[in-house]
């Protein structure tokens, strides 16, 4: 992917319907855009047609995301199928670049209390986090989110860690690794109570990329 996989987004904040927000700033502050090197798009449908979608993306592009009889649709981790996508959801794409903003999906998911993009910008840093790791200095976290925006979050005695489906300590994260879990704002700064390494997909039920399956 271009930039680090939407999911951000949705993968957490609005799209789990975890932890209240708390106070509005959360510790960002604007950045430039970035390129990560995640496989894959999010943002809100704007069309459906036979064998295609189109996205409105999270930092305002337009992406076409190219459908095949090997796309997998999922909703709530559950298996679905494209009748069960509507205009105005917001989605998380996995796939590879076929061309510009153009991907060819591999598995196109969603939450069911999806609430769209609006929803989902605003409870990104304050509901859940997602993006690139920049720096970490002590606690402290330097994220560069899907949307272009740097914010610090610290962890505390109650974050729990997880790498590959296991469960692991913050000394086992580094910079450029790319993370995403839920939290809340305390005291201005966002504190997530899971934050997990690689490809947030798994959310939708995909296995992210490059990690195990998690054992059950």
């Amino acid at each position: 992917m271009k930039r680090i996989a939407m999911a951000l987004i949705l993968c957490c904040g609005v799209a789990l319907g975890q932890a209240a927000v708390g106070p509005e700033d959360g510790g960002q502050s604007g950045a430039p855009s970035q390129a990560g090197h995640r496989h894959g798009t999010g943002g809100t449908i704007t069309a459906i047609e036979p064998g295609k979608l189109t996205l409105k993306t999270f930092d305002g592009k337009t992406a076409s995301i190219i459908l095949s009889d090997k796309t997998q649709f999922h909703v709530d981790r559950q298996p679905a199928k494209l009748s069960d996508f509507k205009v105005g959801d917001a989605v998380l794409v996995r796939g590879e670049a076929s061309g510009e903003n153009e991907w060819s999906a591999e598995i196109v998911g969603k939450r069911s209390n999806n609430a769209g993009e609006a929803e989902f910008r605003d409870a990104l840093g304050k509901r859940f986090i997602a993006g690139e790791i920049k720096a970490i200095k002590g606690v402290q976290l330097t994220i560069l989110r899907p949307d272009g925006v740097t914010q610090t979050i610290s962890v505390d005695e109650n974050t729990s860690f997880r790498k590959d489906g296991e469960s692991v300590t913050l000394a086992d994260f580094k910079v450029g690794d790319h993370v995403f879990g839920r939290g809340e704002v305390k005291d201005g700064v966002f504190v997530p109570a899971v934050l997990g390494w690689g490809d947030p997909m798994r959310l939708f039920g995909g296995q992210g990329e490059g990690e195990k399956p998690q054992s059950k």
